[in-house]
């Protein structure tokens, strides 16, 4: 969990309605409010994280926290399971399923800040 803890931004969202279909860009569906692309998240290596609506404020303040867990491949946020794709020193990709409709995936670039 430490090496993945630390700051990061969402910079991509992909979304496939199977695992057979194309992957369609979904940044601009994903967020649909301006103010939530400048939008943090801090994973702390103690299990906790803070998402921070910064930059741009949303009206309400889209700020919260909650908890997460790390188990060999899969990075588990607020009870919902997702797979580690990649992860490099700047940069982690999770992938999820089920998010819309049964046998969806949707893909997560975080870029570290």
């Amino acid at each position: 969990m430490a090496g993945i803890s630390g700051t990061y931004r969402l910079t991509a969202v992909g979304y496939k309605t199977n695992a057979s279909a194309t992957e369609q860009d979904a940044y601009n569906w994903w967020f649909t409010e301006a103010c939530e692309k400048d939008d943090q998240i801090t994973l702390n290596a103690n299990g906790t994280f803070t998402y921070t609506d910064a930059g741009v404020k949303c009206n309400p303040d889209g700020g919260y926290t909650g908890t997460w867990s790390l188990s060999g491949s899969t990075i588990t946020v607020d009870g919902d399971p997702a797979t580690i794709q990649s992860f490099s020193c700047s940069s982690l990709v999770i992938v999820g399923t089920g998010a819309i409709q049964p046998g969806d995936q949707i893909r997560f670039t975080y870029t570290r800040l």
